[in-house]
């Protein structure tokens, strides 16, 4: 209990800002990789599995493709069956506010 209770003193010190002028889209992408490719080009990380690995990944191909997103949340299936790695990363976008879906949001 004594974690949660730092938690709760830190949680009540956090002073959360409003930030209308900026706004973001996410857009999910999903590569599929040949899974024996992937393996082979990512030997110096000791799991290649990691959430270092596949960010640096999802980095590098948006990077490669001049794509300007900025990378989150990636989910990571290793389909032995079909020989592939797949990452489903979750990209967001600056947008205008004013064209955001969720004005209600703000």
């Amino acid at each position: 209990m004594r974690i949660i209770s730092k938690l709760e003193d830190l949680f009540k010190n956090i002073k959360e800002k409003n930030a209308n002028d900026l706004c973001f889209e996410v857009r999910h992408k999903v590569l599929e990789i040949p899974r024996d490719l992937y393996f082979q080009t990512i030997p110096k990380y000791d799991n290649p599995l990691s959430e270092e690995a596949v960010q640096y990944i999802v980095e590098e191909y948006l990077d490669w493709k001049d794509d300007h997103g900025l990378v989150g949340m990636i989910r990571v299936n290793d389909n032995k069956e079909r020989g592939l790695v797949e990452l489903d990363a979750a990209v967001r976008y600056v947008v205008n506010c004013e064209d955001s879906v969720c004005k209600d949001c703000q």
